[in-house]
């Protein structure tokens, strides 16, 4: 087997092992309490969060760690989310994605280049990439 093909294979077993951890998580497992929200999450969240928003933050497969964080402001909640609640402002967490973000603190970060949210603290991520979208998960 050449090493293009001994790649792919790599890849897609990596692809199918992060996509089984995601789906194998135990709802409940974790509580919105284990998240916390720093300061400039919450003055940010209040500044953008209007009319019965929040901030959806979700942990997918991907990303060049093997797992990445999403962030979006929605106004519709799943049936299996999970409420982080904060001087006035929410933050909705999917029941698969707490059990990643259990004891991490949701940050918002500004620099020259570029601002945005960001998941700070994380005691479930092994390692991260430079720009801290993505991460490996800590095998216990």
């Amino acid at each position: 087997m050449n090493a293009i093909v001994q790649r792919r294979i790599g890849l897609c077993f990596s692809s199918l092992l992060q996509r089984r951890l995601l789906s194998s998580a135990a709802p409940n497992a974790a509580d919105a309490s284990s998240v916390q929200l720093s300061n400039t999450c919450i003055n940010r969240l209040k500044e953008i969060c209007k009319q019965n928003s929040f901030l959806r933050v979700a942990v997918e497969g991907g990303g060049c760690s093997g797992f990445q964080y999403k962030f979006s402001v929605e106004k519709q909640l799943g049936e299996d989310d999970i409420i982080v609640s904060r001087d006035g402002v929410q933050v909705a967490i999917d029941s698969a994605s707490i059990e990643y973000l259990s004891g991490a603190t949701i940050d918002y970060h500004t620099e020259l280049i570029r601002s945005g949210f960001r998941v700070i603290n994380n005691p479930k991520a092994d390692q991260g990439c430079s720009c801290g979208a993505s991460f490996t998960v800590k095998l216990d």
